[in-house]
């Protein structure tokens, strides 16, 4: 029978609620003493697969862990969220784990497997891929917080950038420079943000009647590598055919467009302008100094971090959805285009 039941199955088979069960387990405040023993007998006796200090009479746990799931930890983007958030969670006697997925769903699902069997008090999901996982994030019954992803169905806490609006503001900064032939690279087609921003883009083109050309608009990954690819399928086309702008999905993917139109003498903004997302931290460097959307990553690390410090200490309250305004960053990659269309 070990491992077969579910905190929800225990809370149900003893008239209690779910959150009554996980204070008892996790040694929290809020449980009686003759309660939290009568659900930890019920626990040893079924074989619920818990942490087994917690089992152990009288034990209150002296570590609390989350667990931070994201798709690259190499994009500055997640490691100043993770910074801002660890640093929150620590001040409140939380240790944080990392588990980095490179955007492989098997390796999330795994990642979540390890993450319940070891009864972690609480997790946040970064992943591009957090739509096709939903199911196994519902069966955890765990605290969870999604940041800055919308999963269609998922009824718990998030906190995300209205990302439609990002794409909309980047491509009229560019329409309104004059620009009217606009490119866009892409980023995963299972993450909300990258598909939001699309679509902000393409509504703000459908609203001044300029058209969306498939030739300008590249699939990508969210990393430097599909910047470069694209910009080697924009150099491909004559001059004259060029979009003279165009809005990568990350501040990553629009430096590695950056890199390579560099190598061949192409100018920003003078022969194309350039727009990215994320207001990483070396998008401000000298050289580089890209006009991009800001998320505001220091405010929404700690919303989620609040958040999710709230449903830990077993406060009962509606699911919870932060959207925050994204603001334009404006430097040196965008500029009126230099040739008439």
């Amino acid at each position: 029978m070990e491992g077969k039941i579910n905190i929800s199955e225990i809370a149900k088979d003893l008239g209690v609620s779910i959150s009554t069960v996980s204070r008892a387990i996790n040694g929290k405040k809020g449980v009686s003493d003759k309660q939290r023993e009568k659900i930890l007998a019920y626990v040893r006796k079924t074989g619920y697969r818990a942490n087994p200090l917690l089992l152990k009479e009288g034990y209150s746990p002296a570590i609390k862990i989350v667990a931070i799931i994201l798709g690259d930890i190499r994009n500055p983007f997640y490691a100043d969220l993770v910074f801002n958030i660890q640093k929150i969670l620590n001040e409140q006697g939380y240790m944080v784990i990392i588990f980095n997925s490179e955007y492989d769903v098997d390796r999330e699902i795994s990642q979540l497997s390890t993450i319940n069997n070891n009864n972690f008090a609480g997790l946040i999901l970064v992943t591009a891929s957090v739509s096709r996982i939903k199911d196994k994030i519902d069966s955890m019954n765990m605290p969870t917080v999604l940041v800055n992803r919308i999963v269609p169905g998922y009824e718990g806490d998030s906190v995300l950038t209205d990302n439609f609006q990002a794409g909309y503001l980047a491509a009229m900064h560019l329409i309104e420079l004059n620009h009217k032939k606009i490119g866009f690279i892409k980023g995963h087609c299972v993450s909300s943000a990258s598909s939001q921003r699309y679509s902000g883009y393409r509504q703000a083109m459908n609203n001044y009647s300029l058209p969306v050309d498939d030739r300008f608009v590249y699939d990508g990954s969210l990393k430097v590598e599909s910047g470069e690819q694209a910009a080697e399928e924009f150099l491909k086309l004559d001059k004259e055919q060029r979009p003279t702008a165009m809005i990568a999905v990350n501040d990553l993917t629009a430096i590695g467009f950056m890199n390579v139109c560099r190598r061949h003498n192409i100018l920003f903004p003078q022969d194309v302008s350039l727009v990215g997302f994320d207001d990483i931290w070396c998008s401000s460097a000298e050289g580089i100094n890209l006009t991009t959307v800001s998320q505001h990553v220091e405010e929404m690390s700690q919303r989620a971090a609040n958040m999710l410090l709230e449903r830990m200490s077993g406060k009962e309250k509606d699911a919870e959805r932060i959207i925050i305004t994204p603001s334009l960053i404006l430097r040196g990659t965008t500029g009126s285009p230099r040739r008439t269309e």
